[in-house]
């Protein structure tokens, strides 16, 4: 094995070939990957939608959501059911577990549709097809605006543009989902005369169905013979809206016929009251919104959309604009090329404090390893299509540091048998036999320290997960190119004369005469040792925790909620005064609203759920930079609030991680609506009075104006009615019936019969409302009584059970973790308690906080003894196991006293650091100890050997912890919330580590020898003392 290894290592071409190789697959690699700004997260959110005309909140979760929920129950995947009830409306979000994967959400998809469509038959009749939508989770790519520039804008000719433009994106390589935001609703509105259609005996309802009976749009069969077949149609669609109008109702006897063009006005209308509405910078705009797919690369794709809007813009009307409002690639750039530079930096970090601390001739190769071993852990991120993003990029940061610690020892011990006399291969393959186990050892630990990561469930585990992915990969190529490239490369390229580089002889002594203290004394200096740890343990108990920081992104998101009665004229006369008041500020560039549903998500953690919420309205809001965006939060939160104390408005910056609806959530869980609300009443009333609490919602706090008709039974059944016939009546008089259609071209309108002003009459006008009876039309007041009374707006579920979800929403750049402290603390102050039959949960921040992270430590326990195996396979020994591991316990104890010097909060990010910490600390031990346990002298607990083999490895210890620390020093100085914590963690700790692992290790070795060793090497060996430098260092030459 000896020959053939030295052959291979010996072989300038296979070198040469090894290069190339790794060369071609990276370069390809970096061409081929996907880019894109954050992760690819598995869809595991869908929401289920369902109309139910004039019913009431009650009866929609009773009639609707109930047997809905039942029956997704039966699916075991599915996490979490929570269900929204609104008057007409019925919303159900699915959550599937963590542990579904992307191939698998599809397949739960269609089983989820298949049990909605069987529990289709339970729903009662006039309630709509439920739909599932479970493309609401991802954000949009592109967004672009269509804009009126004439004099009074024409919002038809708006729609038809945004759908043909939607028409062409769909069909653009690369394209996932194409939706259009802010679209109007076309209807042909037949408004009936009450007198004049009650004279004729007929109603709204009548008048439908004998629409329903002219439009023959149904197939009429097919004409065969022995030649041809042809298709039979019977003419009598509605192809223009006078064919409407000319519909004969009532036909005479002598031929003459009454029209509904005669009784009714017959026209074409947008549907009012409208759904939603877009508005661009202050003007009306229909707006499409492109997402691509996930494996294309964004920078190609988002080019040929723009060629493609570009074509398309150029064909428009002059009245007519295309105005671009959101790229996702200009994010993508800026961040990838922050992150690109902070790459160079660190290269270039690395490149001075190797040239400095091991010569010119050692730096060569040492770097050469950087490249190299970063295009492999791009073609490895290839093999497991793992995208270029910023966290996949971090990692290949994270990496620079350590990729070139085996290098270091490879170069280092290479320069070492060339001093001592071996050959080039000779020198390379001795350098490959001492050190591929201790070098696999330490990259599997440190392999393993960031296993948890990878093997993490759920959107957190996805969204970090590409850290380590990178890290894996690049320690994988820097174990494999130091020791088949490096190798031989250093011994060819470095002279044995060539000096070591920056050497200090006063700074060796001083460090070997304190190591000297240490051993004479080994138990106190590990009690010492342990102090610090400690310490930082102590402190890390008083950090404030947080899950993720916010995003250093040039946009805010504001939500608008008015009382749930508001209807959306009124939400629309709010955006109008807040947009003045916004409009005073410089910094804003760019001010979109959407009112009365969602905006088209434009970040990956935004929840679109908003559908058919007239009171509500959320702003897309474009700063000059992201320093703007920070500075500007807070002033138009305390501005709005201190102008507009009538409005809810949430002004907040775009986080990152999983989302959640609000910062601080409890969850109030019972079965009767009113103690639900009591309880949530009073919980509400203390949080508000909290410090740094700006908000506080609760899901079925509000209550809508509804208007009761007692019936008289005795009168309608006199008049030959039933309460069932007067509800279907009202219901076609008040919000129309709609059947038939107008066919245009490739455009189809419904047909909507209304009896016209009725759904805007105040309540006493109702009274008169005309209705037919066996005696003729009596007015509603001489069979019914009407009385105004609050009615429940909505009620929320939460698995099957009635929720109250008080949210609370507190001042920008107040951590969550503390004002829930405070809330919890005001709760028992107040003496609050929970009556019987309440229940209270911990939600938002905390709640996805704590469950990630028990999914992170849920595989700590294999990771620890796979850890262990490693380590006992490099050294064969549970006592160095021992110290190694006590060493990982000290890092991350270092790690967290690094972190409370930062003054930033502890947060997930910190958590991970801590993880690759902890396989980072224990490489300087494993060569500490490597160093030892190959000296007999040491071995037998010669102190003065100790330090010697301690001295000749601190050095390139040394090194490695320099250049770990230039590596991460980028992203420490970048600035921001989210990576300079995780950056000190790895930083700080290491370099404490490092520290005391000089000093501790030997101690450590020293108690923990074996203390027959001596006996046996005294029998089997003789020692030779020789003096070889200046320093007084020991070396040992052991004769057979």
């Amino acid at each position: 094995m000896s020959t053939r290894l030295e052959k291979i290592l010996g072989n300038p071409r296979i070198v040469c070939l090894a290069i190339a190789l790794v060369l071609v697959a990276g370069l390809g690699a970096l061409q081929n990957l996907p880019r894109i700004e954050d992760p690819f997260m598995t869809n595991r959110h869908a929401t289920v939608l369902v109309q139910f005309p004039g019913a009431s909140a009650e009866r929609v979760e009773a009639l609707v959501i109930e047997p809905l929920e039942k029956a997704l129950r039966e699916i075991p995947e599915i996490e979490h059911l929570t269900a929204t009830a609104r008057a007409g409306v019925a919303s159900l979000v699915i959550e599937l577990q963590d542990a579904v994967s992307s191939d698998e959400s599809d397949a739960l998809w269609s089983e989820a549709r298949d049990k909605i469509r069987q529990a289709r038959s339970q729903l009662p009749d006039g309630v709509s097809d439920p739909v599932l939508d479970n493309d609401r989770s991802y954000p949009f790519t592109w967004i672009a605006a269509l804009q009126w520039e004439g004099d009074e804008i024409d919002i038809d000719q708006l729609n038809r543009h945004a759908s043909e433009l939607a028409s062409r994106m769909v069909n653009t390589h690369g394209t996932a989902q194409v939706k259009i935001f802010g679209q109007p609703q076309e209807e042909v509105r037949v408004d009936i005369d009450p007198v004049k259609i009650a004279s004729l005996g007929l109603d709204a309802n009548a008048v439908s169905r004998r629409i329903a009976e002219v439009d023959a749009k149904v197939a009429s069969g097919e004409l065969h013979n022995e030649s041809h077949r042809m298709s039979l149609e019977v003419t009598g669609a509605f192809t223009r809206i006078d064919d409407i109008r000319r519909l004969p109702l009532v036909t005479e006897d002598t031929g003459i016929s009454l029209q509904l063009g005669d009784v009714a006005k017959v026209y074409r209308h947008e549907v009012d009251p409208a759904r939603s509405y877009a508005f661009v910078d202050g003007e009306r705009a229909v707006v499409v919104a492109v997402r691509m797919l996930f494996d294309v690369r964004g920078d190609y794709w988002t080019e040929e959309i723009r060629e493609l809007a570009d074509n398309f813009r150029a064909g428009l009307p002059k009245e007519v604009s295309l105005n671009e409002l959101f790229v996702q690639e200009r994010y993508n750039e800026m961040r990838l090329g922050d992150l690109m530079e902070s790459i160079t930096i660190g290269f270039l970090l690395i490149l001075g404090v190797l040239w400095i601390t091991l010569g010119w001739r050692s730096a060569i190769i040492v770097a050469a390893a950087l490249p190299l071993t970063t295009l492999f852990s791009l073609a490895c991120m290839r093999l497991i299509d793992l995208p270029i993003h910023q966290m996949s990029v971090t990692g290949l940061i994270v990496a620079l540091g350590i990729m070139v610690d085996n290098a270091i020892v490879v170069t280092d011990t290479v320069m070492r048998y060339r001093r001592e006399g071996y050959s080039v291969v000779q020198a390379a393959g001795r350098t490959f036999r001492h050190l591929w186990v201790p070098l696999l050892g330490s990259t599997l630990t440190t392999v393993l320290a960031f296993m948890p990561m990878v093997l993490m469930p759920g959107p957190a585990g996805e969204f970090i997960g590409g850290i380590s992915l990178a890290v894996i990969g690049s320690l994988i190529g820097s174990w494999l190119i130091s020791l088949f490239i490096i190798a031989p490369l250093a011994g060819r390229w470095l002279s044995p004369k060539q000096s070591h580089g920056l050497e200090s002889p006063k700074l060796g002594q001083w460090f070997n005469r304190t190591l000297g203290y240490a051993l004479r004394r080994p138990r106190l200096t590990m009690v010492l040792i342990f102090l610090l740890p400690l310490f930082g343990f102590i402190q890390a108990g008083k950090l404030p925790e947080q899950f993720f920081p916010v995003s250093d992104r040039d946009m805010l998101n504001m939500e608008l909620f008015l009382p749930a009665s508001a209807g959306i004229e009124s939400t629309l006369e709010a955006t109008r005064r807040l947009s003045e008041l916004m409009g005073s500020h410089e910094d804003i560039i760019g001010l979109n609203w959407f009112v009365g549903s969602s905006a088209p998500s434009f970040y990956y953690n935004l929840k679109q759920g908003k559908d058919g919420a007239q009171h509500y309205a959320q702003a897309m809001i474009t700063t000059t930079d992201y320093r703007a965006a920070n500075r500007l939060v807070k002033i138009l939160q305390r501005d709005i609030d201190r102008r507009f104390p009538e409005y809810q408005v949430l002004v907040r910056r775009l986080e990152q991680g999983p989302p959640a609806d609000a910062p601080v959530e409890l969850r109030l869980m019972g079965s009767r609506i009113e103690q639900l609300k009591d309880v949530a009443e009073e919980v509400r009333r203390i949080a508000l009075g909290t410090e740094d609490v700006i908000h506080v919602r609760d899901s079925l706090g509000e209550v809508v104006p509804k208007v009761w008709l007692e019936v008289d039974p005795v009168k309608t059944r006199v008049g030959g009615s039933a309460p069932t016939d007067l509800s279907a009546k009202l219901q076609a008089d008040l919000n129309g019936i709609q059947r038939g259609s107008l066919l245009e071209a490739t455009e189809q309108l419904p047909v909507r019969v209304r009896v016209a002003g009725i759904s805007t009459v105040a309540v006493d006008e109702l009274d008169l409302l005309p209705i037919n009876l066996a005696k003729g039309p009596r007015p509603l007041m001489a069979i019914a009584d009407s009385e105004l009374r609050p009615a429940q707006a909505q009620i929320t579920r939460r698995d099957g059970q009635r929720v109250n979800k008080v949210e609370i929403y507190i001042r920008d750049g107040v951590l969550p973790s503390v004002v829930l402290g405070r809330v919890r603390a005001a709760l028992d102050r107040e003496g609050f308690e929970l009556p019987a039959g309440v229940q209270m949960q911990i939600g938002g921040e905390s709640e996805n906080r704590d469950k990630a992270l028990s999914k992170l430590l849920s595989s700590v326990s294999l990771i620890v003894v796979l850890m262990v195996v490693a380590v006992l396979m490099a050294f064969n020994s549970l006592r160095f196991t021992l110290v190694i591991f006590i060493v990982a316990g000290q890092a991350a104890g270092l790690g967290m006293l690094s972190l409370s010097f930062s003054g930033f909060p502890f947060g997930f990010t910190s958590i991970v650091g801590l993880m690759g910490l902890i396989g980072l600390a224990v490489n300087a031990a494993i060569i500490i100890l490597t160093e030892l346990k190959a000296n007999p002298r040491a071995m037998a607990a010669d102190r003065e050997a100790i330090i010697a083999s301690v001295g000749e490895c601190t050095r390139h210890i040394t090194s490695t912890t320099i250049t770990t620390v230039a590596g991460l020093l980028p992203l420490i100085l970048g600035g921001g919330g989210f990576w300079p914590p995780f950056a000190i963690v790895l930083a700080g700790g290491t370099v404490l580590a490092t520290i005391l692992s000089l000093y501790f290790v030997p101690a450590a070795f020293l108690v923990l020898r074996k203390p027959f060793l001596l006996t046996l090497l005294k029998r089997d060996q003789r020692f030779e003392k020789v003096s070889v430098d200046d320093d007084s260092q020991k070396k040992l030459v052991v004769n057979q």
